[in-house]
């Protein structure tokens, strides 16, 4: 989808904002919702108003090649890089995925970031039927394991499973393809039989949060697009059964990681 495209969608969104002028909170919660109405309803408010937010406005700011590799069916893991403090760039990965496939994607997190903004939204977002997946210590692997095997428990109809590799986000690309990346997306792939889809983004600042987001929905209401956020996803990388007994966690993520430099160059 091209930032130029004009179609029918945008003359209906035009016609939702006049009617948010009416009625704007109650408007703005129908927006929300219209994705997927009985998962959506379960979100705590700042789900709600990103969502909110990227299809009256953000949506013009996202631009997204490759979805066609996301599976339909089954359980999927995306893992790519991270350049946004605040994790906006999960958030806008996860509407967009949200809005083209109608299906609600959990993004893997530190149950205890540093950054106390993180630390706020992750008490509200972080629950059963959240968007975001909490981490304890010693236990991501098994975590995302049990989500990707039953992702009933938690309110989905499919396993979308988002995770950052090297666990940090960088405002350098080079920096971030050069940390150390987790194997816990290799094993929890192997152990569920779950393909691994990369990708590649960019186009977010770094140390933008909640506030610039909001800054930049309203400039992107009166025509402006305030950002230009790139998602490349690349063909899947399938998993080796782990009970074969010869999977190797650190070489399916070192394809991982390189798909990721593929994408981007």
């Amino acid at each position: 989808m091209k930032f130029n495209d004009i179609d029918s969608k945008t003359a209906g969104r035009n016609l939702t904002v006049l009617g948010l002028l009416a009625a704007p909170w109650v408007g703005f919660l129908a927006v929300a919702l219209k994705p997927n109405p009985r998962r959506m309803w379960a979100q705590s408010w700042p789900t709600l108003t990103f969502v909110g937010l990227y299809q009256l406005a953000l949506h013009k700011c996202v631009e997204i090649h490759g979805l066609e590799h996301l599976p339909a069916i089954g359980p999927v893991i995306l893992a790519g890089n991270h350049i946004n403090k605040t994790a906006s760039d999960a958030m806008l990965i996860g509407s967009k995925i949200l809005v083209e496939r109608g299906q609600l994607a959990k993004f893997v997190s530190q149950s205890d970031p540093a950054d106390r903004t993180l630390k706020r939204f992750l008490r509200l977002m972080g629950d059963t039927e959240g968007v975001i997946l909490p981490i304890q210590k010693g236990t991501t692997t098994s975590t995302m394991i049990e989500f990707l095997r039953n992702p009933q428990a938690y309110g989905r109809e499919q396993a979308v499973l988002g995770i950052f590799p090297a666990g940090f986000a960088d405002s350098d690309f080079n920096t971030h393809m050069n940390r150390k990346w987790h194997t816990s997306v290799a094993v929890a792939a192997c152990e569920t039989g779950t393909p691994i889809v990369p990708f590649h983004i960019e186009g977010l600042p770094y140390h933008w949060g909640p506030f610039d987001m909001l800054k930049a929905a309203v400039r992107s209401m009166g025509g402006n697009r305030a950002f230009k956020f790139k998602i490349q996803f690349g063909p899947p990388i399938l998993p080796v059964s782990s009970h074969a007994g010869n999977a190797d966690y650190v070489e399916i993520t070192e394809r991982v990681r390189q798909s990721v430099i593929q994408l981007a160059s």
